[in-house]
Parts: C-alpha cells; sequence; structure tokens
C-alpha cells in the first residue's frame, strides 16, 4: 500500500493536482484548509464565508475518498440547475486538469453520476422527492445546504442506512440559527483558527469588529492593537472548543483569509446587508432582531385571564391531521389537533356564532362540503400577493363569496408583530403552550428577489412543523372579520401595513473562550 492510499496529502503531491484554472493546488494561502482536506471524520459541519475553496475541497476529497476507501457518495446541492452548473462548471472542468482524475472517471461520467473504480459518486439536487430515495449512499456530502430544502436534506439521511460507514458531511454559508449548518454546530467541537500576534505573543481569532481598526483600516491585535501583518494572519492552528462532541466542525470567515484586506471586509460592512455581511463575510447566522420567532416572544402573551369564549374564530391548517386554534377579540384559548374533519365540523356546532378559516389546500373537497353547509362562517384561505393592490387580505365577493385571498409572508409578520408586542393574549401558562411555541420556533426569515429583481423576505420553516403556525394565521385572518369589534389585539379599525425591511445591525455573539481545549 502506498502513502497516498492513505493520506490524501500524499496523494495531492504525487499527481500535482491542479485547480479547476489549471493551478497547481497550493495550501499557502489556504493554510486553514490543510487540516480539513485531511480530516475524515464520520461527521463534519463547517460555516464558511464566501470563496473560500471549501467546494474544491469537497469535490476533491470525495473523489479521493470514492477511489480509496471505496465509499459509495451523494453530493448535493440547492436545486438541479445549481447541481448540474456544478458539475459542467467546476468538477468537470477539475476533473479534466488532472490525469489521474479522468482515468478514475473513464468507465462511467455523466453530469448526474462519476464511477471511480467500483464505486459511484452521485450528484444531487433537493428540491425532488424521488432523487433523495433513488440510491444508497455511505457519505452524504451536502453543499450549500443553508440554500437547500431542509426536509429533503434530512429524507437523504434514510440513504444511509444500509451503510456501515453512515458518514455526513454539512456545510455551507449559514443563514439563520436553526436552520441548516447551525443545527450541527451546536453539536460540534467549534474549531476556531487561533493566530499570534508577534508584537505581545497573545493567540487569539478574528473577530469583528474587534479586529480590525477601522479608521486605520487595518487588521489588528485584540490584545496589543499592534497591526497584523499578512503572514501573521497566514499562520495559525484550529483549536477545538469542546471535547467529545458529535461533529468535527469548523469556522471559516473572510477575516482568515489572508488575500482579503481590511479595507474589503470594511467596505463589505458599509456596502452589503447585514444578513449578507454576516453570512458571506463572516460565515456566521444572521441573528438579526426580527428573523427568529423564539418561544420567548410567545410566552410573553400567557395570560391567566379567562377567555369569554364569544364570537369564537376557528383558524385551521390542513393535512393528515388538522391543526387548529380557538380564539376571539381577547386572545387565543386554545390549540389543538384533529384526528378528521368531523372535529372541526363539531367545534363549528358548539360556537353557535362562530367562523373558521381554513387553509384550501392539499385538501380541497372536505373543506367545501362544510362551506356549503355552514354558509357565510366558513372560508377557504388562499395564500397569494396582490402585485396590483397589495391588499393584505381580500375577502372574495359574489362567484368568489367563502374565499379569502391573503399575502403569506406580510400576514405572518403581522402576527409575528403582534406576538412581540403583547397584544395576542395566550389563555394559560407557558407549559399551556410549549408545543404551540416550538411550530413557531422553526420559523426563520430570508430574503430573495422576486421575478422583477426586487427583494422580498419570506418566512420558512426549518423543518415543516409549522402547522400552527398557519392556523394562528387564519384565525387571525378571520378576526379581520369582526375588525370593528373592538378587543385586545386590534389598535385600529384595519390591520396595519407592514413596514418594508430595513437594515439592521448584526448582533453578533461576543462570547468568548479560553483557547485550551475544555469539556462542556
Amino acid at each position: 500500500m502506498k502513502l497516498s492510499d492513505i493520506s490524501i496529502h500524499s496523494w495531492l503531491g504525487e499527481h500535482q493536482i491542479k485547480n479547476e484554472q489549471g493551478v497547481p493546488l497550493d495550501f499557502r494561502d489556504h493554510l486553514f484548509l490543510f487540516d480539513i482536506y485531511s480530516d475524515q471524520s464520520p461527521k463534519l459541519v463547517i460555516y464558511k464565508a464566501a470563496q473560500i475553496g471549501m467546494s474544491t475541497c469537497a469535490i476533491l476529497k470525495s473523489l479521493w475518498l470514492a477511489k480509496h476507501k471505496k465509499l459509495d457518495i451523494i453530493y448535493t446541492m440547492p436545486s438541479s440547475s445549481d447541481m448540474k452548473d456544478f458539475v459542467g462548471g467546476k468538477v468537470n472542468r477539475l476533473i479534466a486538469q488532472n490525469p489521474v482524475l479522468l482515468n478514475y472517471v473513464k468507465d462511467k461520467d455523466s453530469v448526474e453520476q462519476k464511477q471511480v473504480g467500483e464505486n459511484i459518486i452521485y450528484y444531487r439536487g433537493t428540491w425532488g422527492e424521488r432523487a433523495a430515495i433513488a440510491v444508497s449512499s455511505d457519505l452524504n456530502i451536502h453543499d450549500e445546504e443553508d440554500r437547500s430544502k431542509q426536509q429533503i436534506i434530512q429524507t437523504y439521511t434514510s440513504r444511509l442506512q444500509h451503510s456501515k460507514y453512515k458518514w455526513e458531511w454539512h456545510f455551507s454559508n449559514p443563514s439563520v440559527e436553526g436552520n441548516g449548518v447551525s443545527r450541527y454546530w451546536s453539536r460540534s467541537d467549534q474549531k476556531h483558527w487561533f493566530i499570534v500576534c508577534l508584537s505581545c505573543n497573545k493567540e487569539q481569532y478574528l473577530e469583528w469588529p474587534a479586529s480590525i481598526n477601522v479608521q486605520k483600516q487595518q487588521f489588528v491585535c485584540k490584545y496589543c492593537g499592534s497591526e497584523l501583518s499578512r503572514e501573521e494572519r497566514r499562520v495559525g492552528r484550529w483549536v477545538r472548543r469542546y471535547k467529545d462532541r458529535e461533529f468535527s466542525g469548523y469556522w471559516i470567515s473572510l477575516l482568515m483569509a489572508p488575500w482579503v484586506t481590511a479595507d474589503e471586509i470594511i467596505k463589505y460592512y458599509e456596502t452589503k446587508s447585514a444578513e449578507y455581511f454576516s453570512n458571506f463575510v463572516l460565515g456566521l447566522p444572521y441573528v438579526g432582531e426580527g428573523n427568529q420567532v423564539t418561544p420567548d416572544i410567545i410566552f410573553r402573551n400567557c395570560t391567566p385571564d379567562i377567555n369569554s369564549q364569544e364570537r369564537v374564530v376557528i383558524g385551521c391548517d390542513s393535512g393528515l391531521k388538522k391543526h387548529y386554534v380557538l380564539g376571539n377579540r381577547d386572545g387565543i384559548f386554545y390549540a389543538g389537533i384533529a384526528q378528521d374533519w368531523s372535529e372541526i365540523d363539531s367545534l363549528l356546532k358548539k360556537y353557535k356564532r362562530s367562523i373558521a378559516v381554513i387553509d384550501a389546500l392539499p385538501d380541497l373537497t372536505e373543506p367545501r362540503r362544510l362551506r356549503e353547509r355552514y354558509p357565510g362562517r366558513v372560508f377557504l384561505c388562499h395564500y397569494a400577493r396582490d402585485r396590483k393592490t397589495f391588499q393584505l387580505i381580500r375577502w372574495g365577493k359574489g362567484e368568489e363569496m367563502g374565499n379569502v385571498v391573503v399575502d403569506r409572508n406580510r400576514m405572518i409578520q403581522v402576527v409575528i408583530d403582534e406576538f412581540a408586542n403583547k397584544n395576542i393574549p395566550l389563555q394559560g401558562m407557558q407549559d399551556d403552550w410549549d408545543e404551540y411555541a416550538n411550530h413557531w420556533d422553526t420559523l426563520y426569515k430570508i430574503t430573495e428577489l422576486d421575478t422583477l429583481g426586487v427583494p422580498q423576505f419570506i418566512w420558512e420553516s426549518s423543518n415543516g412543523l409549522d402547522h400552527f403556525v398557519h392556523a394562528t394565521v387564519y384565525w387571525r385572518v378571520g378576526m379581520d372579520r369582526f375588525k370593528n369589534d373592538g378587543g385586545k389585539i386590534f389598535t385600529g379599525e384595519t390591520l396595519f401595513p407592514v413596514s418594508q425591511p430595513v437594515r439592521e445591525e448584526t448582533m453578533m455573539s461576543k462570547t468568548k473562550f479560553i483557547y485550551e481545549e475544555k469539556d462542556e
């Protein structure tokens, strides 16, 4: 057995591996990647900034592992089109520059898969259920995981069940806490890149804003304030924060990249959004206010006051099970789960003057029957943006009577704001609303460009268990029918408009830790 069979760095040197541009692979400015190349931990997670060379690392590691460790591998990108661009523009070009890799894949080389010896690397997107269940795997590599469909990422885990390895690697520019790679980071040893200031011999990791003097546009030592040279930033070592964690974890920011100047970091901060700066420059989840709905936001509305249970509105989210909330002008007094539509029917009978707003999809048949059985009391809710009038809620008239169209993301924001302002009382104590709060806790906010190129915020769920969120939205929509009826949750006769998102300062964690290893 040759050394290159067990050491990827020996293999890289023996075959003089080049990147996709044909430039020999060199770790001088990417010294922080050296240990990551050789890390064969079964479970790996990486917080990363943009354009630091991680995809090249993952491609080469996957080809080497398939050949020398004989692993079948699934490599995912967010979508099928992303995958095709990635394979065509990066993987294939990397292979073409290296004769040894061309020899590895000579028997089977397509956009969807590469056969390496007796093993296969499958390239897949994350927006199709069939793609996630078609093949088996020893190692799943999830590239740009935070931009991928989270439920499909979880489905890919089932492809590891029959493997003796069951390896999984997750890396991405993070988005927000609770989504994508952040779910694994908390279970990792959380390695930071420590460098040494030659002026005071203090070891430290670089962070914003403590490691940059904005006025002088210099990287500086956090202890003595001396300017840090490019060479001082280049050379370092990985230090783990915790011992004995499930995942091997690394945090890579652009501050660690010696080719990036302090002036460039400052320009990113001044010209990009706080979300962009956090995710793509610092390589950290964006934790600005208003991007998540923590349990505290929900629990602050708990009250011992007894709800009158008069003029009840039922909000119901459809599905195999029907999640519903019951409330009125004095807040919400119950959240429950119905096994079938007969239970919702019973609620309409129990509360004589109630109305129900029900998700129109995916089960359209039974909600329609309820609407026919209770005319003027049951409404089917459709999520859609009103691009002409920008109405938040539009109640159907004429032939559309019994339907209501709602701007999904703006309406969710309205409900969140009202919870944050303690305007939706919840009858009971925190323990009564634990499961309910958990559904809100799965939400995170992202910003995407619409078809016109205009930024729009979108509320997504990290695991799809957000049924009580939508049931509450439908309840709040139903309360709009009674907007002139007074009550604690209204501040006026109409729902207030939702303002456009504004730039907020990134609230980065300032937690420091001693760089010696420590137990939890």
